[in-house]
């Protein structure tokens, strides 16, 4: 995204669009496919954007249709226990309430192995949400590499990119007509 916020109108959230798809596009040497933003569906298909992961309403990738039932875009869906933000943070969206706090970052190693094993065990996913200013320090920088490290121990674990996700699911579960 351009700024951390969409703008209403249509016209300047384009510009944003466009402009942040061609300095991202730049610095990646390709195309763009993915967003994790809240742009309008129809202008990000424009776009050749063809998976966003904005959401969090449900635990596995699926394919979410426009208002007229059709332009399928899949969602790579995260979860607010998996996003840095909501533990690093102190006052996290100008909230009020006094008793939010910094956690330790082995309380949350705890949370997030629990997520994961949990996910396992199901045959399941899990997307964080990591700011590299939020997490991007050195303490929450090691916990992280302890986790990805725990996690390699246990067969079949895989660490694709959104993208490289994507294509997975595009390949082997491609939108078939119905919501999946």
């Amino acid at each position: 995204m351009w700024e951390h916020e969409v703008p209403k109108d249509p016209v300047i959230e384009d510009a944003h669009l466009t402009r942040a798809l061609a300095a991202l596009e730049t610095v990646a040497g390709r195309p763009i496919t993915g967003t994790r933003s809240s742009h309008t569906p129809a202008l990000l298909r424009q776009k050749g954007v063809v998976y966003n992961s904005f959401t969090s309403a449900r635990t596995m990738p699926f394919y979410e249709l426009d208002a007229e039932g059709g332009n399928p875009m899949l969602q790579l869906p995260f979860h607010y226990a998996l996003d840095d933000a909501m533990y690093f943070s102190f006052g996290w969206l100008a909230t009020p309430n006094a008793a939010q706090r910094i956690l330790d970052v082995d309380e949350i190693f705890d949370i997030w192995w629990a997520a994961f094993e949990h996910q396992y065990k199901r045959g399941g996913y899990l997307n964080f949400l990591l700011h590299p200013f939020v997490s991007g320090h050195a303490m929450r920088v090691d916990m992280i590499e302890r986790l990805i490290k725990r996690m390699r121990t246990l067969p079949g674990v895989w660490f694709p990119t959104c993208g490289a996700l994507a294509e997975h699911i595009f390949t082997h579960h491609p939108y078939r007509g119905v919501e999946e």
